[in-house]
Formats: structure tokens, sequence, C-alpha cells
């Protein structure tokens, strides 16, 4: 079941970007809401009742902290996690966010494996929105692959790709705990297929064990 979303910026491109942002990565975990300041904030919250909150702290007429205090007064809100982002980053700002019990802030310009990262922790502490490690396997052993998963399944959500170019696109738009990579296999650029996950955003720091090695 999807977790609902609700993202508030006065700014028309920071907000489009954010939302994209947060749908091509998060899309299969979040059903989201945009909202363009804090009033229609708190009038999506009191239809739709989201999950999670994305706010920012200097809208024009409610701020992202009086929309927030706002909606905390409604049964719904007394436990609503909050990630504000801001421009700002003095000390006034930060003790508020604390003393307001967000889950943090994220300062201005929004880096986006930042902002996905906290996004993600918030969302794994919901109930009924934990998820199972997902490992991703890249083998063109489909035989190999098959076996694996009916193996691993029991203990994790398994991804399985049969090249190098499925592999890269699933990270472009997903990401995994751990990859588990024949690196006999070669990128469609003529590198290997582990070069070409790791200059991906998603790719970067996730742990990889390797298939076919002699060492």
């Amino acid at each position: 079941m999807k977790c609902k979303l609700l993202v508030a910026e006065d700014e028309l491109i920071e907000r489009k970007v954010l939302c994209k942002t947060l749908q091509k990565y998060l899309g299969d975990l979040i059903t989201l809401y945009e909202a363009k300041n804090g009033r229609e904030a708190i009038e999506i919250f009191q239809r739709e009742a989201p999950q999670v909150a994305v706010l920012d702290i200097e809208m024009p007429g409610l701020s992202g902290f009086a929309t927030l205090e706002q909606m905390r007064e409604m049964p719904e809100g007394k436990h609503l996690p909050v990630v504000f982002f801001t421009g700002r980053q003095d000390r006034d700002t930060v003790k508020r966010c604390a003393a307001i019990g967000a889950e943090g802030y994220i300062t201005k310009p929004v880096e986006k494996r930042g902002l996905i990262n906290r996004v993600r922790e918030v969302l794994s502490r919901i109930p009924g929105q934990e998820q199972d490690p997902i490992v991703l396997m890249v083998d063109n052993d489909l035989e190999f692959l098959k076996e694996m998963k009916l193996y691993l399944k029991k203990y994790y959500k398994v991804i399985v790709v049969n090249s190098g170019k499925t592999a890269c696109g699933y990270l472009a738009k997903h990401t995994a705990d751990v990859i588990v990579l024949d690196e006999t296999l070669e990128d469609p650029e003529n590198g290997t297929v582990l070069e070409a996950l790791r200059q991906l955003p998603n790719g970067q720091h996730i742990p990889v064990i390797k298939l076919g090695s002699q060492e």
C-alpha cells in the first residue's frame, strides 16, 4: 500500500523539481500531493490525511512552522512525520525544527540524494511501510537467476535482470540494498557494468557482491 506524501512549496519551479524527483525515485512507494502554500496544504491534509509531509519553511501567509502547528491540532496530525526544507541554516531555525518535532530539515538548493534518503528513512518508520531488503541480481544465466530468486525471496525482495543495460534502467528509477553482479558482463558502452552502475546517483554507494571472480 502506497504512503500518502504531501509537498508544500510556494515556488512553482522548485515544487515541480521536488515532486518530479520524489516521483521518479520513490513513485512505487508514495502517492504524491502538491500544495502551493500553507493554506492549501492544510486543505489537502484535511481531505486526504497524508502520512508524511515535506514543507518549505519560508512560505508566504502561513509558514511551514505555522502550517505544521495547525496540522498538529487535528487528530490525524498529532504525530505527523515532517521534513522541512529551507534556505536558512541559522541556529534558531535548527532549534525550532527540533522543538516542533520534525524528522529533520534539508537546506536549499535541495540536493537530490539527501532528499530521497531522508524521505525514504521516514517512510521506513511508518507502520505498514516497512520493506524487505532489496537485492538486485544481474546475470545473463536465466536458470541461475530463477534458482536464486526462488531461494532468496524468503528473506528479501529480489529483482533479477539479465543485462547491464536493464540493471542501469532499474537503478535509474529505483534503488537496492545490495547488488549481486556477474562481473564478466559488459556494459553497452564497452565498459564494465559496475562502472556504469556507479555512475548513477542510486548506484554510487550500494554494496556489490561479485560473481565469477577468481580472487
